[in-house]
């Protein structure tokens, strides 16, 4: 019964504090999103220009969101986030981000001290608000480059074709920026409107493979870069290129499914413990409620995390092999 009442208050807390760090940003940042296409750059946009009002109203929150930057730039952190929202190709600025991250991070502890006054319930606060928010943003990341990273041999085997139908390098991109689905269409058409507003395309390709981050999109680009300079047949090479990552991922493909055994085990070796520990605490509260209140449990439970930890990061370095 008192652990449900924990999670009604935590619940309602999480909510509070949610529904007030997304109407903070949806304040600043005009119904949540700012606009990103690169072809909005040669004016103040219609978005830019009500962000600009929204500041104005609201003083003490634009004063706020500066001091949060500062702070976060003063400690390197600014630019961290801003490479993990571009790669993930989230429209809200670095500020805004870890403003309501703080808030939440801040608000539901507290919020859930003063209706709980639970210690359990602001630890599991903490956790989840403080630790959750960045996995998640990383784990969109990865999603979101693993995807780009499947279309990019289709999309370099298409412009080479495009280039062999006689088309130029800055047609055939904008043909395939028009073809191909998110999240290669999409990087593709910010390059595109880059080059049409007049930067060189090599800034504009290193611009993308930095907000990327994929090592097979930075081969392809060299590839441009390299033909530029000193000539060649641009199709030929592109295919190859393509040729190349498709045998990679065929190869990546085979060593997951080798190391598929491996990686259950380490999943099951950080699920299971924790799991049947809950299970049995539900089951029987008396039984397990030494290990919470005395000494000697708090060392089992330390000494079990630490190997949890250890045997799964080493289970993890095994069964990880770079192709």
């Amino acid at each position: 019964m008192i652990l449900a009442i924990d999670l009604v208050v935590l619940g309602f807390a999480a909510v509070t504090a949610a529904a007030t760090s997304v109407a903070v940003i949806v304040v600043v940042s005009v119904a949540g999103q700012r606009a990103s296409d690169p072809a909005t750059a040669a004016g103040p946009s219609r978005s830019q220009r009500r962000l600009d009002d929204a500041f104005d109203a609201s003083p003490v929150l634009r004063r706020a969101i500066e001091l949060t930057a500062n702070l976060a730039e003063r400690r390197g952190a600014l630019g961290s986030v801003e490479r993990s929202l571009r790669a993930a190709d989230i429209p809200i600025r670095p500020a805004e981000a870890i403003f309501a991250y703080v808030l939440l991070a801040v608000l539901v502890p507290v919020v859930s001290l003063l209706l709980g006054r639970s210690t359990e319930l602001v630890v599991l606060a903490l956790l989840v608000f403080v630790v959750l928010p960045p996995m998640a943003l990383r784990f969109v990341v990865k999603r979101r480059r693993k995807k780009f990273v499947s279309q990019l041999p289709d999309a370099l085997t298409t412009l080479a074709g495009s280039l062999r139908a006689g088309r130029s390098l800055g047609q055939a991109l904008e043909a395939l920026a028009r073809e191909m689905p998110a999240p290669m269409g999409r990087e593709l058409r910010k390059i595109v409107a880059e080059i049409r507003l007049g930067r060189p395309m090599a800034d504009a390709l290193d611009d993308a493979v930095e907000r990327v981050g994929s090592p097979d999109f930075r081969w392809a680009v060299l590839a441009i870069q390299i033909q530029a300079e000193v000539g060649g047949n641009l199709a030929e090479l592109l295919g190859r290129v393509a040729e190349t990552m498709r045998a990679r991922s065929r190869l990546r493909g085979e060593v997951r499914a080798l190391t598929a055994e491996g990686r259950a085990s380490a999943g099951m070796l950080v699920v299971l413990p924790p799991a049947l520990g809950g299970v049995m605490y539900l089951v029987n509260p008396h039984y397990m409620q030494p290990m919470f209140t005395q000494t000697g449990g708090h060392i089992m439970l330390a000494v079990s995390a630490v190997m949890i930890v250890a045997g799964f990061a080493w289970m993890k370095k095994v069964v990880t092999i770079d192709v």
